[in-house]
């Protein structure tokens, strides 16, 4: 059983092509500006929305699953596929790879977005052909501190992924305050400039900019949590993100 909060299709910014993308509960990282706050905790959550009440996640059997997701299978012949996201996916390997055998003997392409915050990655390298890899934060104690992560078990994956040739696009998180400072963004830059030095896998490299785009799934857990806390965001200036762009060329 994967505890799944959303089946998303016709999406086209999560992989090449169209794809349906899978949203599954559970992270290992605490990223204050999280845009799916609802996919943080691993259990089912309730919710009021618009006076509504709700629950964030529903328990579905591979099968289930399975029968979803073919119902687009038009749509992944002209270089779609199926994508898993999150939370963070790879911490229900176990779970996914009946699915991604499935998945995988129907010739469909299969792509994770991950922040690599992982112990093991084997069982998604047996069966991925694209992981989408967050770049956030590269400074080890900050890491640590403001987003609860290990920066040598991160370090760790990457290498096994590129070393297993597996397809590769870097999206690098731009947030006010946490992501976007000048000290943060000459590490991200030294760190791709060595892997795309190094590496023939890496297809492209994505700059996200910061957006308030989660604040109703925060303000729709609050009124059922007052634990949960709702992020102020500072804003990132468009003049910013086209000097961090320029770093990352030159």
């Amino acid at each position: 059983m994967l505890n799944i909060t959303n089946i998303q299709r016709f999406s086209l910014n999560d992989g090449p092509g169209v794809r349906t993308t899978i949203f599954l509960k559970g992270c290992s990282l605490r990223c204050p500006w999280c845009s799916n706050p609802e996919n943080i905790r691993p259990e089912p959550q309730s919710f009021i929305k618009d006076g509504e009440k709700g629950v964030y996640g529903k328990m579905l059997t591979v099968d289930q699953i399975y029968s979803e997701v073919l119902k687009d299978k038009q749509y992944y012949e002209n270089g779609g596929g199926i994508t898993f996201s999150g939370g963070e996916c790879l911490l229900q390997q176990d779970e996914l790879e009946p699915l991604w055998k499935k998945i995988k003997a129907n010739n469909i392409h299969i792509a994770v977005e991950t922040a690599l915050f992982v112990s093991n990655i084997d069982i998604a390298l047996n069966y991925v052909n694209l992981f989408i890899i967050d770049i956030k934060i590269l400074d080890p104690s900050k890491c640590r501190r403001l987003i609860k992560g290990n920066l040598q078990l991160y370090f760790q994956n990457v290498e096994k992924v590129l070393n297993a040739r597996t397809d590769i696009i870097f999206r690098i998180p731009v947030i006010g305050g946490f992501t976007e400072d000048d000290y943060n963004q000459n590490l991200v830059c030294l760190f791709i400039k060595e892997k795309v030095n190094k590496y023939r896998n890496i297809h492209r490299i994505e700059l996200l900019k910061e957006h308030s785009l989660g604040l109703n799934k925060y303000e729709s857990l609050h009124a059922v949590d007052k634990n949960i806390i709702i992020p102020t965001y500072k804003g990132v200036k468009d003049e910013t993100m086209k000097a961090y762009k320029s770093k990352i060329l030159y």
